[in-house]
């Protein structure tokens, strides 16, 4: 056994798709957030105000905002590895499809594939923090801590 829990790939895989046909454009429309806004470069680099808001306990309490969740889901594809950030903004985001994909990318379509199924378990495990969209086996249940 590896340090981590064993997930179910496939169907994490297939979560996280789900998260960015169905819920992140839902998301941004709840927010009131303008896409071409936060897909802008300079929305990394905008200074954010001290908040006497308590995050954590936000979190705890599931009062995480649309508007949040949408800063924070750009947040962390900003600090992904070059493909994937290129694959969830222009594939998942904005909608690009295979070909302009492999060109930005610089890979064939069979290569493509492999890496986006690779790019949305690498959202999966670092969106988990805030909200986990990983697809565990039926042996193992949500917030269960294995030991060997």
């Amino acid at each position: 056994m590896g340090l981590l829990p064993e997930i179910n790939e496939e169907e994490t895989i297939e979560n996280v798709r789900y998260y960015f046909e169905h819920d992140f454009p839902r998301l941004v429309a709840q927010s009131h957030i303008n896409l071409n806004y936060i897909q802008s470069p300079s929305f990394d680099s905008m200074g954010g105000g001290t908040s006497v808001r308590n995050s954590q306990e936000d979190k705890i309490v599931g009062k995480i905002s649309a508007k949040e969740y949408v800063a924070l889901t750009m947040r962390l594809i900003s600090n992904f590895p070059r493909e994937y950030k290129i694959i969830i903004k222009n594939g998942f985001i904005n909608h690009q499809d295979n070909y302009t994909l492999c060109d930005g990318i610089g890979c064939s379509t069979t290569k493509l594939n492999d890496l986006k199924k690779k790019a949305l378990l690498y959202f999966a495990d670092a969106f988990q923090e805030f909200e986990d969209l990983h697809i565990y086996p039926d042996s193992f249940k949500k917030g269960q801590i294995a030991f060997n």
